[in-house]
């Protein structure tokens, strides 16, 4: 694939996802995600998994109110 079209296709499916994690809804960056291909949330929010037009939040069945250490994590490699 070019990287036209890589590009192309990045910009329809978004910058951000949306993540509803136990009722808290998260937008994070899709290249946050795209950090971690290996993690369950890289593969969940892959375009291999995507079968939807990405109009709705991934929900995930876990407590939203923890799931931000999960993310400064990802982004920081620590969390405080």
């Amino acid at each position: 694939m070019s990287e036209t079209t890589n590009k192309e296709e990045a910009a329809k499916r978004g910058s951000t996802i949306e993540l509803d994690v136990g009722g808290t809804v998260y937008k994070v960056s899709r290249s946050l995600l795209e950090q971690y291909p290996d993690t369950m949330l890289g593969r969940m929010t892959s375009e291999t998994w995507q079968t939807t037009d990405n109009t709705e939040a991934l929900f995930i069945e876990r407590d939203g109110g923890r799931f931000k250490y999960v993310l400064d994590y990802m982004r920081d490699g620590t969390v405080f």
